[in-house]
């Protein structure tokens, strides 16, 4: 049996280590045990997450301001059935995503995961471009939709302090290290959860017309109608369904610091599918009956003075006095749970490109607490984008960063689908057993084909209706990522000469957990002796 120590060494006795299974590896590697260690990666991070923490910010990492705000402005696009088709068609790609980012974290857990997947299991400068758009992504919209949301109690307070205020917050709460930023977002979650469930019953009850007064039914999908804009606009609502969604891959980042990946990993993911029903369709769905696409407040038929969430509009349209203001007050958490994701997810990114040697070496330093500190700050710096909110007028740059948010999903996206299908490829040409992987993802190689598909024609497709008339904030919002990301990595190919890695060369052994049998069956033990009811919770929750 192994114990990790303070300085990160792994211990196996003489007696212990003719016993110890090396989960996916073949046994001829077990004398080089100690130079495997997991911890190398992920140098000071410390192994508190516990297992609710990752069921639950596998929920949390995807609800955020991508459903509570930015589907207004999807309604407006597509209209309640086509924001439903657009929700479905993100759901997809991100079902089979997390599995099989779920697949990999768990045989490896290492903070910063898929950037160092890429790199290791495709090319170096691959890797080098994912982790760069998706730390830039989060930097730049970790807090640039709280203005909006704080404009229904007040206009009397400049943007640019709620910024500033919520940003400080966020960066206390990261202080704290894993545990910390755990625990914070175990209970935002929670919150989240509420919510859209008494959200779903009320507006049902709304759209029967047993309270509020009138019945709604299905009464906007005829007039004004139930696509806005044709398949067109189905085309316009998936990146912005896809920001929805952007957060699943944060259980796959954090499962460098989690106790047991083995374990809370597959749990984590097996269940998203249906997170996605009740949590995204169900919500587009309600909303989609009481609020015609056409209404003045969704986001991008107006200008900034909009600050009402289709979530509060439904609260407004039930009648119920002051529950108007507590789901605001709920999205605001929302936001800030957001948020704090998006600062622990960045500075992990960056503290994993460090360590990978393509970030300054400072940005891998680790403090006592288990906080990247020097990433932390550089994050929080990068993070004051949002203050440009304030100066430019109209929700155009809100709607750059969010389309731009969307489109960096994506590519991330591509980047752990790819990496997943040349991860397989590598343990059947290197004679690995696949029954010895923790969670083994289903759809391989079909799905992680079709992913990479979707994505890419995604991206294609997402500004094809900025372009007669042109528009300059559609075109930028649609393309601009895409386009950095892929110069940057034709780039990056050209200066360092890196090359597609051979499937027989990529290395399946550094990071991967160790176990013994005694441990393996005593799992096995305890998932027997889990009652019916504690499986139902887990599932849920």
């Amino acid at each position: 049996m192994y114990k990790a120590t303070n300085n990160s060494k792994v211990e196996v006795s003489t007696k212990e280590q003719t016993e110890t299974l090396k989960v996916g590896t073949s046994s001829s590697s077990t004398s080089d045990i100690s130079s495997l260690n997991p911890n190398d990666s992920d140098k000071g991070l410390k192994r508190t997450l516990k297992s609710r923490h990752l069921a639950m910010i596998s929920i949390g990492g995807v609800v955020g301001q991508g459903l509570f705000l930015s589907s207004g402005a999807n309604l407006a696009k597509a209209g309640p059935a086509g924001l439903l088709v657009a929700y479905v068609i993100i759901g997809f790609v991100v079902y089979w995503v997390a599995v099989e980012l779920g697949e990999m974290a768990a045989y490896i857990p290492i903070s910063g995961s898929f950037t160092v997947y890429c790199r290791r299991f495709v090319d170096k400068s691959f890797g080098s471009v994912i982790g760069y758009n998706y730390w830039a992504c989060w930097s730049i919209i970790v807090a640039v939709a709280i203005p909006l949301v704080m404009r229904f109690w007040t206009e009397a307070v400049p943007d640019w302090a709620w910024s500033g205020i919520f940003l400080v917050l966020m960066f206390a709460m990261n202080l704290y290290g894993a545990r910390g930023w755990g625990e914070a977002e175990y209970w935002f979650s929670l919150i989240k959860i509420i919510c859209v469930i008494v959200f779903v019953i009320v507006g049902c009850l709304t759209s029967g017309g047993v309270i509020g007064g009138t019945v709604y039914g299905f009464k906007y999908w005829k007039d004004p109608g139930a696509f806005s804009n044709g398949v067109l606009g189905v085309i316009n609502a998936l990146v912005l369904a896809a920001l929805s969604m952007t957060g699943t891959d944060i259980v796959g980042v954090s499962a460098g610091e989690s106790d047991n990946p083995r374990k809370a990993i597959p749990q984590a993911v097996k269940n998203v599918f249906f997170r996605i029903i009740f949590i995204y369709m169900l919500s587009v769905f309600t909303m989609g009956m009481l609020i015609p696409w056409n209404d003045p407040h969704n986001l991008s038929l107006s200008g900034r003075d909009v600050t009402v969430s289709p979530f509060t509009l439904v609260f407004q349209l039930a009648g119920l006095k002051g529950a108007d203001s507590v789901v605001n007050a709920v999205i605001l958490i929302t936001f800030i749970s957001c948020g704090n994701s998006g600062m622990y997810v960045t500075t992990r990114t960056l503290c994993a490109l460090a360590n990978e040697g393509i970030a300054h070496k400072k940005f891998a330093y680790v403090n006592s607490r288990g906080v990247p500190i020097y990433a932390l700050i550089c994050t929080s710096a990068v993070s004051l984008v949002c203050f440009l909110t304030s100066w430019i007028p109209g929700s155009a740059l809100f709607m750059v960063l969010a389309s731009l948010g969307g489109i960096a999903g994506l590519i991330t996206w591509f980047g752990i689908a790819l990496s997943h299908y040349r991860f397989r490829k590598a343990l059947l040409v290197q004679g690995k057993d696949l029954n010895q992987l923790p969670y083994m993802a289903p759809g391989h190689p079909s799905m992680n084909i079709l992913v990479m598909v979707v994505c890419i024609v995604i991206i294609l497709i997402s500004g094809w209706s900025y372009f007669v008339p042109a528009d300059a904030i559609g075109l930028v919002g649609s393309y601009a990522g895409a386009l950095i990301a892929l110069f940057g990595f034709l780039g990056l190919k050209y200066w360092t000469k890196s090359k597609l890695i051979p499937l027989d060369e990529i290395d399946l052994d550094t990071g991967v957990r160790y176990f013994t049998v005694e441990e393996l069956d005593a799992e096995k033990d305890q998932n027997k002796n889990e009652s019916f009811f504690k499986k139902l919770i887990s599932n849920i929750i």
